[in-house]
């Protein structure tokens, strides 16, 4: 009985095969058939280990989150051109930018010897756009914040990574945010930055222990968990203080934390768009306006900056590099320094940024992947900026400093600042920015102030003023 079956068996595997071989000899497509057999036998060969990795695919968000969630999409999210062997073929690097952060960085990480074009902030792209349109002085790498940035790596005055030599398997410990930035519009990557820009309120001590009655970040959190716990704060701030302390110094304070958690860009489709919460701030700084919450500074301006020193306002909002350099505690030339602290804003944001980018003019091409790699790249160079309060654009770094009980900054009352920005750092998404919207935000925070001051009537009014404006800009 068991004979019969198999004989009937290979009979009926006979007649099959004999289908299948006349089929491919009538089609005269024996090459293409094989093809398929290979491609069905592939996901049995690669199962297998498919269900094998996935439990660690599972595990390891827990320990390592920030790096599964941000260096997958680096591997296919981007367009890779091919990696060009370079070499310098000119006498020395022409560095352009508007500060000496950058500068110090190259003297400090890769020590040789370059030329420093420093032009004020405020004519920076000026200089910048003359320079790259003429080639006359042009630089070999220059720097752009955030604002402005985009501009340039979405032209052709800037070169690919790739092709000064730097493969993008080089930048698969960056946050990649900053990748994202630094993608033209075929998602060429044009541009690196040895700092991501997570933010988070730095509040004085003294001052929260005085009108709060608590001073420890575990406890001060509490006070800024949400946007109706903040205004309570500063109602309370007023308050107890009889107005000589206030919980910001200005409205604009916390008008990033509003304009980085936009879900649209300014401008969409060729018109301009204003999220929805952008008209809440509107509403929120109309409150703090008209109750006299604030002392109505303008960001950057002298009494902004002099009140990061006198005691008078329990809270700055922005990234590392805000209270490093800008409020002067990294360096102790604020005397409150080592008197602040640091909690999570109302809402995970982010500001600013430095992108290195090579110009097309560039001839030391060889050189400037040598201070991009130094700076940006470099794991020591990064571990040091580190462990002087930057937070760093490498994902291990600064998960295992945020982890890390004895990591502290002495200026910072001897907290761990990276427990607080590491989940903030994880959620940025900067898909809103857009090329002009340093101009665009300008024209808004005047717009705001307008309305503030009574000039406009209403936030509707308000909105249609200000597109009106970026109309006329003649961006769209």
């Amino acid at each position: 009985m068991k004979t019969k079956k198999i004989v009937a068996l290979m009979l009926s595997l006979a007649m099959v095969l004999g289908v299948v071989a006349a089929c491919s000899k009538d089609d005269d497509s024996e090459e293409t058939t094989a093809a398929p057999a290979a491609e069905t036998e592939a996901p049995e060969e690669t199962e297998a280990p498919e269900e094998t990795e996935a439990p660690e695919e599972t595990e390891a968000p827990e320990e390592t989150e920030a790096p599964e969630e941000t260096e997958a999409p680096a591997a296919s999210s981007f367009f890779e051109k091919t990696v060009a062997e370079v070499e310098d073929e000119g006498d020395g690097v022409l560095i352009y930018g508007w500060n000496e952060e950058f500068p110090g960085l190259v003297d400090a990480y890769w020590g040789k010897d370059y030329t420093m074009e420093t032009t004020e902030s405020n004519t920076y792209q000026t200089k910048l756009d003359q320079v790259l349109a003429s080639g006359e002085d042009a630089p070999d790498i220059f720097v752009c914040d955030a604002d402005y940035a985009s501009k340039y790596m979405n032209s052709d005055n800037t070169l690919a990574i790739n092709d000064i030599g730097i493969a993008y398997a080089e930048t698969s410990e960056m946050y990649n945010y900053t990748l994202q930035f630094a993608a033209d519009d075929n998602d060429v990557i044009k541009g690196l930055a040895w700092q991501a820009c997570p933010c988070g309120v730095f509040y004085n001590r003294t001052l929260a222990e005085q009108y709060l009655g608590v001073s420890e970040p575990e406890d001060v959190a509490a006070f800024f968990e949400s946007w109706d716990a903040f205004t309570e704060t500063c109602r309370t701030i007023n308050t107890e203080s009889d107005g000589k302390v206030k919980a910001i110094s200005g409205t604009d304070d916390i008008w990033r934390a509003y304009l980085n958690t936009r879900t649209s860009a300014w401008i969409v489709n060729g018109e301009v768009v204003v999220d929805p919460v952008m008209m809440d701030y509107f509403d929120l700084a109309k409150t703090l306006y008209d109750e006299d919450l604030t002392f109505k500074t303008s960001q950057w301006g002298d009494a902004w900056t002099a009140n990061m020193s006198n005691e008078t306002v329990l809270s700055y909002w922005g990234p590392m590099w805000l209270a490093k350099f800008s409020m002067g505690l990294g360096d102790g030339s604020n005397p409150t320094a080592g008197n602040w602290g640091l909690v999570n804003a109302p809402a995970s944001f982010f500001w600013g940024g430095t992108w290195m980018m090579a110009s097309k003019y560039c001839d030391m091409k060889a050189s400037v992947a040598e201070i991009m790699r130094a700076v940006a790249i470099n794991e020591a160079s990064l571990q040091d900026m580190a462990a002087n309060g930057e937070f760093v654009n490498s994902v291990s770094i600064m998960t295992d400093i945020a982890n890390d009980a004895s990591f502290a900054l002495d200026w910072l009352g001897g907290q761990n600042p990276a427990a607080v920005l590491l989940a903030a750092a994880q959620g940025i998404d900067n898909s809103t920015v857009g090329e002009n919207d340093q101009a665009i935000n300008d024209e808004f925070n005047n717009i705001v102030n307008s309305y503030l001051a009574g000039d406009i009537d209403s936030p509707a009014a308000a909105v249609d003023v200000f597109t009106t404006n970026v109309e006329a800009m003649g961006i769209l």
